[in-house]
């Protein structure tokens, strides 16, 4: 199975989850500059949530994303609380007819990271490392 990784991170905490998704997976983190350019059965995407939403630069990407090349898209987001980003994910993946892992992985940080208020992010809790390996766990069982 081809897995990739790729992310979008202004403060570091999704480029902290998107690096412990790819440690496990035993692949590379690699931020949404890097479209994919070959067959992926699996995906893992994630953003995090700026101004309620999920980042223009996401959103281009997702738009971009060819449905001949992923086969299936799982979410994750790092946030103060909204899920809007998995919203938005699964919302794009329908929309090019790629489908969304049922898991989906939101890594509460409050204010960590950030940016905006010059708060820096990229650390990952214990209990976030936990989520993290249960997410990825869950997401390979259902493939």
């Amino acid at each position: 199975m081809n897995v990739a990784v790729r992310y979008q991170s202004r403060g570091g905490n999704t480029k902290a989850a998107a690096e412990a998704i790819a440690e496990i997976l035993g692949v590379t983190a690699q931020s949404i500059d890097y479209p994919i350019d070959e067959k992926t059965d699996l995906l893992f995407l994630g953003g995090g949530v700026y101004m309620w939403d999920m980042d223009k630069s996401l959103k281009a990407y997702m738009e971009n994303l060819d449905p001949e090349k992923v086969g299936q898209i799982a979410g994750f987001s790092t946030t103060g609380l909204m899920d809007v980003t998995l919203k938005r994910i699964r919302e794009y993946g329908e929309k090019k007819g790629i489908p969304v892992c049922e898991e989906q992985l939101l890594l509460v940080m409050m204010l960590k990271g950030h940016s905006a208020l010059g708060l820096t992010g990229g650390k990952l809790s214990d209990k976030h490392k936990q989520q993290i390996k249960d997410f990825v766990s869950k997401v390979l069982e259902n493939k």
